[in-house]
């Protein structure tokens, strides 16, 4: 959302607004035909590239959710949503199709417009379903409105005055195309310049139910605008007060646990190596230095986590996300060794052909997640391989491959269902090594391994990801896990 300008009834307006200071007025008397297009239900809005499961907020939420994670804090887990994942935007929340819900909104949705357009039709006009439309874009023209447009407000109220719109309706002289007029350039004004084809089109409609109903549809839309540039906005004080509310909040589970780092303990412990240190161990500098080469290692335990094993309970908040980013990495290995199995694709030359190829393999692949899964799509990627590879070398008017080159092909190619096949655990290694000097640097430009270049790009973005995530988690719980690594280091 963006004020570019100042309201569009023009300044005599605005000034007024300023001098007669109203409040909002009440939904208007409708009678018992009339009814709310919102039905007095909160807009709902469903969260977006969040990992919705476990300890995770809901996965549909009312902008006054957002805004008391905000403020509050009431809510841990959606504040902590917000905090850590930069891809953390609300969509429309539309029901399932053939739902109960869904038929039930479209029915009222329905019959709030008939009933408009058979009011307006009648002789004389009745306009009982008129002024709650009117006290509908009224409030939705307010639910559109950051504190500070506390002019906009009243010049709204002004013009969309409900005494004056009551006497109009009674003399039968009410003019909807003027208020149409006022709404439309408000929302322009108001919306985002992404909006303005959207809010141009309303202009180009001519029936009256059909404006109002575009109208109050496309308010819909710049509420979810706002709700969107609230989050980029509260987002670095959420950031902020998440840290020391998480801390203040697991300090408290501490006190009246028995021991509420049991399995943190354990975590670490499996990941702190020893070799070539003189035990017990002093010196602050290596302290520090193990705890973060150590604390490296266990995130990257997480991304490959064993299931038989307890969770540690300082990044339980986070099982989700890092469960969720493992099977990107996991993809990412699997697909950089097909492609290292694939002929013609090491070639610097060959760039088009590695990418048309890779994003046939992508396709392929699909959500595979698993060895089990990996193995059941080899042998159509097999396929695909022996068929691009024959495409490319049909360009280049060169011989296709040969009867025993596709069998030997098809073989590499399956035979990569083994986790210890040579070429994976290769690119495994450079791959968690990459992401593990990512996190012992704390980001900061490095050097795509050796046959990886043609993934940088997923590289960058799951080492990114993973950096926030931890970057977040050590802020709230680097005490506790500097206290254990220097505890065990104390043993002789």
């Amino acid at each position: 959302m963006s004020e570019r300008e100042g309201p569009s009834s023009g300044s005599q307006e605005v000034d007024k607004g300023e001098k007669n200071t109203r409040t909002p007025s009440q939904p208007m008397p409708t009678g018992s035909s009339a009814r709310s297009y919102y039905a007095n239900e909160p807009i709902q809005f469903r969260v977006r590239g969040s990992t919705i499961t476990g300890a995770s907020p809901p996965k549909f939420v009312t902008l006054e959710d957002i805004m008391k994670a905000a403020h509050g804090m009431q809510n841990m887990a959606l504040a902590h949503e917000i905090a850590v994942d930069n891809d953390f935007k609300l969509e429309p929340f539309e029901p399932p199709d053939n739902s109960y819900q869904k038929l039930v909104k479209e029915t009222m949705h329905k019959a709030y417009f008939d009933i408009l357009r058979e009011q307006l039709n009648s002789d004389p006009p009745e306009y009982k379903q008129a002024l709650v439309l009117l006290e509908d874009v009224k409030q939705g023209l307010f639910s559109i409105l950051l504190p500070r447009h506390t002019r906009i407000r009243e010049m709204i109220e002004e013009v969309l005055d409900t005494d004056f719109i009551k006497q109009q309706a009674e003399n039968n002289s009410l003019d909807f195309h003027k208020y149409a007029k006022f709404v439309i350039d408000l929302m322009a004004k108001l919306a985002a310049p992404a909006r303005d084809e959207m809010i141009q089109n309303i202009s180009t409609l001519t029936d009256t139910v059909d404006i109002f109903r575009a109208i109050l549809e496309t308010l819909e839309v710049l509420k979810l605008d706002l709700a969107n540039t609230l989050i980029a906005m509260i987002r670095p004080h959420v950031q902020k007060e998440s840290v020391h509310y998480e801390r203040a909040k697991f300090d408290e589970m501490l006190k009246v646990s028995e021991d509420g780092l049991q399995h943190t303990k354990e975590w670490l412990k499996r990941n702190i190596d020893k070799t070539g240190l003189s035990l017990p161990v002093t010196d602050q500098n290596i302290i520090r230095n193990v705890t973060a080469q150590t604390l490296a290692k266990a995130y990257l335990e997480l991304l490959e986590w064993d299931g038989s094993k307890e969770y540690p309970e300082t990044v339980a908040l986070d099982a989700p996300r890092f469960a969720e980013l493992g099977t990107q990495v996991y993809r990412l290995i699997c697909l950089a060794s097909l492609m290292l199995a694939s002929p013609r694709c090491g070639e610097p030359s060959q760039q088009a052909h590695r990418k048309a190829l890779t994003e046939k393999i992508t396709i392929i692949m699909g959500d595979a997640s698993s060895d089990t899964e990996l193995k059941a799509v080899l042998p159509s990627i097999a396929e695909e391989v022996i068929l691009v590879t024959d495409q490319f070398l049909e360009n280049l008017n060169q011989e296709p491959l040969n009867a025993d080159t596709k069998e030997l092909i098809r073989t590499q190619i399956t035979s990569l269902s083994d986790p210890e096949h040579r070429v994976r655990q290769i690119v495994r290694q450079r791959v968690l090594e990459f992401l593990q000097m990512i996190l012992i640097c704390a980001g900061g430009s490095r050097q795509i391994p050796g046959g990886l270049s043609g993934f940088a790009k997923e590289l960058t973005s799951v080492s990114g990801t993973l950096l926030r995530y931890v970057m977040h988690n050590k802020a709230v719980f680097n005490s506790h896990y500097l206290e254990i690594v220097t505890e065990e280091l104390s043993k002789s």
